[in-house]
Order: C-alpha cells, then sequence, then structure tokens
C-alpha cells in the first residue's frame, strides 16, 4: 500500500488540524478587512476586496502544499505570502493605524514571491548567496516606505505617518527603491537563468513554468503601470489584472511543487508504518521515492565481491551502479544499520539542499534495506558464481587434459620404446639389462615429475609447509617462509592443496609479471582459520580480474569459503592475503 495511505500518523494529523485553524482565522481576519474596506475612497469595493481575497487564496494553497509536503517549505512561504497580502490590504481601510501598516507592507508581498522563485522547489535558500538576495528583497521592499510616507502629505485619514512635506526626500527614497529593486530583480533573473542551463532537461521543464509565471508577476506590477500611464487604459483594468495574476502565483508553485515531484521530505512516520507492514505494494525504492517526492531516486546496495577490492554498489535487481562524483547535481546520503553502510539513497541536490530528512529516511528503512542488500547481493553473485564455478569446471578440465597428453606423450611412448628394449634384450647381451634398467628408472623418474606437477609428494607426506620449503629452494628469487609451528596440522586434503597452488601462482606472478627481487610467505593458525599472506617487492598494480591467475586465487579461495585480500599499490609490491577455515 501507498506509505501515505490509510490511517494519519498522530503528528500528521495534528499539523492538519493546526492547518485547519490557520486557514480559518485567516478567512476571519480577510472577512474583517473587507468589512473595513465599506466605503474607502481609494478604489471600487470590489476590487479593493481582491487584495484580502489573493491572500485567502495564497493562504489556502499554502497550506495545501504544507500538509502534502510537511518538509517542504514552499506552502509556509506561500502562507507567509497570504498574511504579507492581508497587511498590504490595509492600506485602503478608514483606521489610520491599520493605514500605517498597510503603506510599510504595500511590497511585501513581492519580497515574499522573490523569496519563494530563490527558495524553489525545497523551500529552502541554498548558500549564502541566495539568502543575501532574499534578505535584500525584504529590505528593499520595506525600508524606503516608511521614509516616503512621512515626507508625503496625503489627505486624511491617509497620512498616518506624516513628519513634514518633503517632496525631495519622498522622491530620493522612491528613486532608491526604484533603482535597488532593478538591481535585485537582475540579480535574481541572474540566479534563476544559471540554474536553467545547469538543470537537466528534465528538471529545465519543471522550473521554467514556475520561474517564467514568477517572472510575469513580478514585472507585470510595472509593465502594466506603465500601460495606464502612457496607454490611456482604464485604471481599473490594470490593478484588477495585477491582482489576478498574483493571485495565480501561489497556484503555479503549489501545481509545479506538487505535480513535479519535488521535496516530500515529511511524512515519515507513515513510511515507517508502511514498511513495517507484512505485505507491501511495492518495492522499497518506490516507497522512498513517495515519501521523499524525488522520482528520479536511487537506492543502491552495498556488496563486497571476492574479486573486487573496493565496495560495489548495486540496485534491487543486483546492476551495478555508479555513484554520483563529487559536485554533481546528486547526492548520495548513507543508510547504516548499527556501524556498517549497507546502502546509499541518491537523490536530486536542488530537492535535498539538507540531507537530514533523507537520512531520517534511511533509518526507517534500514532493516528493510538490509533484507533487500542481502537478495541483491545474491542475484549480483549468483553470475559470478556460475562464472565461478564454470572456471573451476574448466580449469580442472583443462589439468586432466593436461595430465593425459603428458601421459600419452611422454610416458607412454617412452613405455612403448621400454618395451621394444625389453623385448629384445637378452641376459647374453652385455648392456641389454643394464638399458631396460635405466629405461624403467627414467620411467620413475618422469612419473614423479608428473605427480609433483599435480600435487608435490612433499604436500602429501609433510604437509603444507615443507612443500613451501621446497617451493622457495626451487624459485629463481629469494623466497623467505615464516611458518607458526602448527600451523598446518591436519589440514584437509582440499585446504592443503588449494593453499599451495595459491602460493605457487602468487610466486610465479612475482617472478613473471611483478619483476620483483624477493617474497615473503607467512603461515599462521588464527582460531579456527588458516592465514597466509604472500608479499613482494615488485612493481605492483596486479587487480583481480586483471589476468587468469589472480582469478584463479579468487575462485579457489571462493570455493573454500575462505576471503581474499589483495592490496597491490602502483610501484609498492603486491600483498595478497588469504584466510580458509581449517576445521580446527
Amino acid at each position: 500500500m501507498h506509505p501515505t495511505r490509510g490511517r494519519s500518523s498522530a503528528a500528521a494529523r495534528t499539523l492538519r488540524l493546526a492547518l485547519t485553524a490557520l486557514t480559518g482565522a485567516v478567512l476571519f481576519l480577510a472577512v474583517v478587512e473587507m468589512v473595513l474596506l465599506l466605503g474607502s475612497p481609494e478604489a471600487p469595493y470590489g476590487l479593493l476586496v481582491l487584495l484580502p481575497l489573493t491572500g485567502v487564496v495564497f493562504t489556502v494553497v499554502g497550506a495545501v502544499a504544507w500538509a502534502r509536503r510537511p518538509s517542504n517549505r514552499t506552502g509556509p512561504l506561500l502562507v507567509a505570502g497570504g498574511l504579507a497580502w492581508l497587511a498590504a490590504g490595509l492600506v485602503n481601510t478608514l483606521v489610520p493605524p491599520l493605514i500605517a501598516v498597510g503603506q510599510v507592507a504595500a511590497w511585501l508581498p513581492i519580497a515574499v514571491v522573490l523569496h519563494a522563485l530563490l527558495a524553489f522547489p525545497s523551500g529552502v535558500l541554498d548558500g549564502w548567496g541566495t539568502r543575501a538576495l532574499a534578505g535584500a528583497g525584504y529590505v528593499v521592499a520595506i525600508a524606503p516606505q516608511p521614509v516616503r510616507y512621512a515626507a508625503t502629505p496625503l489627505d486624511p485619514p491617509y497620512a498616518p505617518l506624516l513628519v513634514a512635506d518633503r517632496p525631495a526626500v519622498a522622491a530620493a527614497a522612491t528613486l532608491a527603491q526604484s533603482v535597488a529593486a532593478t538591481v535585485l530583480l537582475a540579480a535574481v533573473a541572474a540566479v534563476l537563468v544559471r540554474r536553467l542551463v545547469a538543470a537537466d532537461r528534465e528538471r529545465r521543464r519543471a522550473l521554467l513554468p514556475v520561474y517564467a509565471y514568477g517572472a510575469v508577476a513580478v514585472l507585470g506590477i510595472s509593465v502594466l503601470s506603465a500601460l495606464t500611464r502612457y496607454a490611456g487604459v482604464h485604471p481599473v483594468v490594470v490593478p484588477l489584472a495585477q491582482l489576478l495574476v498574483q493571485a495565480g502565483v501561489p497556484v503555479a508553485f503549489a501545481v509545479a511543487m506538487l505535480r513535479g515531484g519535488f521535496a516530500r521530505a515529511g511524512e515519515l512516520e507513515e513510511l515507517a508504518a508502511w514498511v513495517a507492514r507484512p505485505a507491501r505494494d511495492g518495492d522499497l525504492r518506490d516507497g522512498l521515492a513517495r515519501a521523499l517526492g524525488d522520482d528520479s531516486l536511487l537506492l543502491a546496495f552495498r556488496v563486497d565481491l571476492p574479486e573486487e577490492p573496493d565496495p560495489t554498489w548495486v540496485d534491487e535487481a543486483g546492476a551495478v551502479v555508479t555513484l554520483p562524483a563529487a559536485g554533481s547535481g546528486r547526492l548520495a546520503v548513507p543508510v547504516e544499520l548499527g556501524a556498517r553502510e549497507i546502502a546509499v539513497v541518491v537523490v536530486d541536490r536542488s530537492l535535498h539542499p539538507d540531507p537530514g530528512p533523507v537520512r531520517s529516511a534511511g533509518r526507517i528503512v534500514a532493516l528493510a534495506a538490509e533484507r533487500e542488500r542481502l537478495a541483491a547481493e545474491t542475484a549480483a553473485t549468483r553470475d559470478e558464481l556460475r562464472a565461478s564455478r564454470a572456471r573451476l569446471l574448466a580449469a580442472g578440465d583443462g589439468e586432466r587434459r593436461r595430465l593425459a597428453r603428458d601421459l600419452h606423450d611422454r610416458l607412454q611412448s617412452r613405455l612403448v620404446l621400454l618395451a621394444i628394449t625389453a623385448s629384445e634384450a637378452s641376459v647374453d647381451e652385455a648392456g641389454s639389462l643394464e638399458a631396460v634398467r635405466r629405461g624403467i628408472e627414467e620411467v620413475v623418474t618422469e612419473l614423479r615429475h608428473l605427480v609433483q606437477g599435480v600435487l608435490p609428494t612433499l604436500l602429501i607426506e609433510r604437509g603444507l609447509v615443507a612443500a613451501i620449503e621446497e617451493l622457495a629452494d626451487r624459485s629463481p628469487l629469494p623466497l623467505l617462509l615464516s611458518a607458526e609451528e602448527g600451523a598446518d596440522d591436519d589440514l584437509p586434503p582440499a585446504i592443503e592443496s588449494s593453499v599451495h597452488h595459491v602460493v605457487v601462482e602468487a610466486v610465479t606472478n612475482a617472478v613473471k609479471h611483478a619483476r620483483a627481487t624477493k617474497v615473503a610467505v607467512e603461515v599462521a593458525r588464527v582460531a579456527d582459520r588458516l592465514r597466509v599472506e604472500i608479499d613482494d617487492d615488485g612493481v605492483g598494480g596486479a587487480r583481480i580480474g586483471g589476468g587468469a591467475g589472480l582469478r584463479g586465487i579468487a575462485d579457489r579461495v571462493g570455493a573454500l569459503d575462505g576471503t581474499l585480500l589483495l592490496d597491490s599499490p602502483p610501484g609498492r609490491g603486491t600483498r595478497l592475503v588469504l584466510e580458509v577455515p581449517c576445521g580446527s
């Protein structure tokens, strides 16, 4: 079931009740304001009431957006815009103190719109630059107003702030406000254009309508006023159009926020209830995407594959994914269970400038994420397991073919020749029996070499350490062996042969590829596991999967349910550590 459906949590119900009460209070204030506007000579009554009604539209739409996206601050911003419109509308009443409030707040709604544009889509101002621009908007909207009205005589009761008739002061304040507003609008436009240029196509498609409508709403005030002044448009038509455009601002913001999948970091309690249900509709990624309001969300699970030195990240199907690079438009937030990082939630950075809600959602789904991680790990390793088994079978088949070829080409031919020599030998002929004896000895030596290549005799008779000592004697490189006493006691044959093969392969790699000058091998028993470490001082740069030798080592260790660690920084040698259970 959808994580936000069903019974609402106590927190969600409390929020909705509070927003309902707030909306009711704003409606009451709007009705009171409309009563106070009766008899105002400033404009037709039907036009004057549009100001508090615009405030109601802002508040209602903002409350709906707030309830739907509790952690997105666009809703609270729109509600604040509604209160700003109520305050601005007081300028047309007949009560001097309320008129003074309206005169000071006349441009405050425009400052709120600029704030909302800069904070869209998350409702949070991202960075000191946008915060400075938003703050400057409020200063430009409010600071010059008391100066203007203190120096401008108006007919009673519309001069509550009048101090003295100073036309020059009022003109200077008006000019300063106009110039500052122009500079501010240019700076805001530059920020918005930069965001559009940096956004991908999908994000640009979502941002452009909101930015365009906001620009029309802000600039339309000046443009429509100019039409009244210079084009002879009826003075009632212009403010009516201005107010209708302003009333559409919250609708544009809310529709884009709710339909565009923008930040929905709230409803975490509902997400927890959804995760706890035994039968959930949809996978964990979809639940997180709905709860966080980000359809582009990616849930990646950590998988430690034996052939890879670094963690691998896979999706729920086990397919390998790449985490976003630092400085990109994507943000990877870790999901931890205890002290382990088990997954990351990758979200759109512009929707989640604060990773806190994403991290909280990650904590809620951590247990479920661990279950899905195990399933993803199984899916990711299934193909590798099949490939590993196939390589082991191929290696075994290849070894059998080599042994059969050697027996046929070397021993068989020698035995045939020996049989012919024996059939022709005679006790009366000097040296004939001696030739047969020498032939038998040569065959025995050849057979011993073949057996040594398959499984060293010392490994069978005296154990792993003795076989490695023999390898050290035959190695073209100095090989230093350090073996803990009793480390190879009572090892299962499969462990002995596999570990010996790993040591031989590692030494061979050091000789052939690493250009090493020495090799060190350490054998120890750690609890019920055998630990073997092989170090060389070669060129480094080795990696599992980079060649058949190391991949074969990984396959053998994996088949024994062991672990393999490869540390091979370029230019600093290679360190190979394997641990396998030894059953004691």
